[in-house]
């Protein structure tokens, strides 16, 4: 088990996919936009391919955001207003909630996920199953919460002042 934590913590595998993403649809759209002016026309799937991806780019954005510890906050709260004997606490408190919410993301990420696996339905122009794009809602939040408790119990970042 510790190797396995110290390969998610060490290897930034979701900054790595996110970027892969990112360059793929760079790529499809600049392909896509010279197919359709200058030969007149594109692939059907272009758009349907770049709006998953996109959506996969966001969803894994959020777990490498925490394992950075650059994701958005409202820090002013308990940097700015909290004496600094208190701040650690309410450190600590921000990222349990956070992974609460995780957890309650996780949990309805599954249901739907299932229901969508029960209905059948498939994407328009990709006939892919969309299973494999809401998928990624209780994936991203499992690796989220991972990311969070690596934060809290081997980085100890509840400790620090957040920017």
């Amino acid at each position: 088990m510790k190797k396995l934590l110290d390969f998610i913590d060490k290897t930034p595998i979701t900054k790595f996919l996110a970027s892969i993403l990112i360059m793929a649809m760079a790529v499809i759209m600049c392909m896509n936009v010279i197919l359709r002016y200058i030969f007149g026309f594109s692939f059907n799937w272009g758009d349907e391919i770049l709006r998953y991806m996109s959506i996969y780019c966001s969803f894994l954005g959020i777990a490498a955001a925490f394992r950075y510890g650059s994701h958005i906050g409202i820090t002013v709260f308990v940097e700015k207003l909290f004496p600094e004997r208190t701040r650690k606490f309410f450190r600590l408190l921000s990222d349990i909630v956070t992974i609460l919410f995780m957890v309650v993301l996780t949990w309805f990420g599954f249901v739907l996920t299932r229901q969508i696996i029960a209905s059948g339905q498939a994407s328009a122009a990709m006939h892919l199953p969309m299973y494999l794009i809401y998928g990624i809602v209780p994936v991203s939040s499992i690796l989220s919460i991972v990311q969070m408790l690596l934060q809290i119990f081997r980085h100890k970042s509840y400790l620090y002042p957040r920017e």
